[in-house]
């Protein structure tokens, strides 16, 4: 029931009567577990035993069903907190007041999103990184890992009074269930003690990821919280990939390679194709870490051979124009040639993007077999960074007469030296014989 903007004497929002099921009320306490405090460096800022959520006092209720609070009626373009569902709820979504309520309305997220069964990860102590994701046995190139909705979403741009930088940001969490808040408080806030950020924006700073939401093609990637996703640390040559499904609204975490038991798990903080200098002082500015990860920690031959290597293959992607599989001039030798760096760095999304321009050069350059090897290639990347279910894997699977569990224990199997290419002729058989056909073509009558 919509209610416009409710004010009262005190200035305070009115808020439904308390105790509701998933609404504290205000300047109630939330108590966060012992077993999900940070360990590691002292560096960094103190996690605070307890914090207190509530709504500051200018914001205001909007309307109970859907549940959307506006963070600052001062403001005319002030940004709305979505609560979902509208009791005990387990997410926010913040943004103009017209974006949430057409979120609100989403199909998609009255839908379940269920983690995969018996989940092949732990989170425990990472040392001097604070909490990770360590697999609990070997997980298979292409597994997933992890998939979960995210239990904080905004816009990149928010509209914020100058008086609101903290108080904005605890209000957000005010309206969530007590466990969602718990999990929030628990992330870790790498920002130094002298950050003027605030806890929780420095949480939000530390651990966001990206997700770009189809249903708003215009609106730039939303900053996403996730009770398990934001737990995997960074690595230069992580073996895990994360991207955000539109079909289930959901972030998942696919393996990129083969993981052992006990082995972290991790992702990329940051552009992995530019020397460690630069990764490192990005890291550091914004993470507030060195990385000393094995790549970074590489003797000094090596790594100057490490760091030759990927920016090369930055500099190619720079020269990519937009839209474009490959720059200007580029040969089909010198991709492959970059796509093996990128394998011997571990960078597998940077080589899946290079097997795609050396497929495009191979059908170019009209190089029929190295277009079915780097097309069965592809194949394997593609599994590898959206998994062995996605629809594009399947696909081509389906094209050579495969179920997707069939053509995965092929690649599993072999390599592309010891690959029986007569498995895969099927994906290029279409375009084979249109070139046969136009070499030789018949003439009417004939």
């Amino acid at each position: 029931m919509k209610r416009g903007f409710l004010t009262k004497a005190n200035g305070r929002i009115a808020q439904r009567k308390p105790p509701s099921v998933g609404q504290l009320p205000t300047n109630a306490q939330v108590q966060i577990p012992e077993k999900d405090a940070p360990a590691g460096d002292e560096s960094m800022s103190a996690q605070p035993r307890e914090l207190e959520f509530h709504f500051s006092e200018v914001c205001r209720l909007y309307s109970e069903n859907p549940y959307i609070i506006v963070a600052d009626y001062r403001l005319s373009s002030s940004s709305c907190f979505l609560y979902l569902p509208s009791e005990n709820a387990g997410m926010v979504f913040i943004d103009s007041l017209d974006s949430v309520q057409a979120i609100s309305t989403w199909q998609v997220l009255k839908e379940p999103c269920r983690p995969p069964p018996d989940l092949p990860f732990v989170i425990r102590s990472s040392g001097a990184k604070g909490l990770g994701m360590f697999a609990t046995r070997p997980i298979a190139r292409g597994a997933l890992i992890m998939r979960e909705r995210p239990v904080y979403a905004s816009h990149p741009t928010l509209s914020v009074g100058s008086d609101q930088k903290h108080s904005f940001y605890t209000s957000a969490l005010a309206g969530l269930a007590p466990a969602t808040q718990a999990v929030i408080a628990s992330l870790r806030n790498a920002q130094p003690v002298t950050s003027d950020v605030g806890h929780i924006r420095g949480i939000l700073i530390t651990n966001a990821l990206g997700a770009k939401i189809p249903q708003m093609p215009d609106a730039p990637p939303f900053a996403v919280l996730f009770e398990h996703l934001c737990r995997a640390n960074h690595d230069c040559a992580p073996n895990a990939h994360y991207g955000f499904c539109s079909e289930s609204f959901s972030g998942r975490l696919f393996a990129v390679r083969s993981i052992a038991e006990g082995e972290e798990i991790t992702i990329g903080y940051t552009d992995l194709t530019t020397k460690r200098a630069a990764r490192r002082e990005h890291l550091e500015a914004k993470f507030w870490f060195v990385c000393e990860c094995a790549t970074c920690s590489l003797p000094p031959a090596h790594l100057v051979e490490s760091d030759a290597r990927r920016e090369a293959i930055g500099k190619y992607f720079a020269l990519m124009k937009k839209g474009e599989r490959y720059p200007q001039g580029a040969s089909l030798d010198q991709v492959k040639e970059l796509i093996i760096w990128a394998e011997e760095e571990g960078l597998v999304e940077a080589a899946s993007i290079l097997c795609i321009s050396a497929l495009r050069l191979a059908q170019r350059d009209d190089n029929y077999s190295e277009e079915l090897k780097l097309m069965v290639s592809a194949m394997n990347y593609i599994r590898a960074i959206e998994g062995n279910e996605s629809l594009g894997f399947a696909t081509l699977a389906a094209r050579v007469g495969l179920s997707a569990e069939q053509l995965a224990a092929i690649l599993d199997n072999g390599t592309p030296e010891t690959y029986d290419y007569g498995h895969f002729e099927g994906l290029l058989a279409s375009r084979a014989r249109g070139k046969a056909m136009s070499s030789n073509p018949k003439l009417p009558g004939n």
